[in-house]
């Protein structure tokens, strides 16, 4: 009767060990798995974000390219002109201060 008690002990014990190892090796790198997983989810979509990023600062070099947006920028951005134009520069005028009494609600308040 101990041979047999003794068997089932050991296949037991087999199982078990089994199991554990199979959880130790399977469970691991399933988790590892998702989450390499949702991190090349993030990861993709930092790429098309970059790539757009890309795609519009090429579209500003091909821009720049044009002798249209060369007059633009150089008008706008450092007051250039053509040689035969003449530039003229409109200042604005001056601010004019308003004199506000030095108490508070700007008048007598006896109430």
């Amino acid at each position: 009767m101990r041979s047999g008690t003794t068997r089932r002990l050991s296949l037991l014990a087999v199982t078990l060990t089994a199991v554990a190892a199979a959880l130790a090796l399977g469970v691991v790198p399933l988790r590892d798995w998702f989450e390499q997983r949702d991190r090349t989810a993030d990861l993709q979509v930092q790429v098309q974000e970059v790539e757009a990023r890309n795609s519009d600062y090429e579209d500003r070099i091909d821009a720049l390219n044009t002798d249209e947006e060369i007059e633009r920028r150089a008008r706008s951005d450092y007051n250039l002109v053509m040689p035969d134009e003449e530039a003229y520069a409109v200042s604005p005028p001056p601010s004019v201060e308003h004199p506000v009494p030095g108490v508070w609600p700007f008048g007598d308040w006896t109430g």
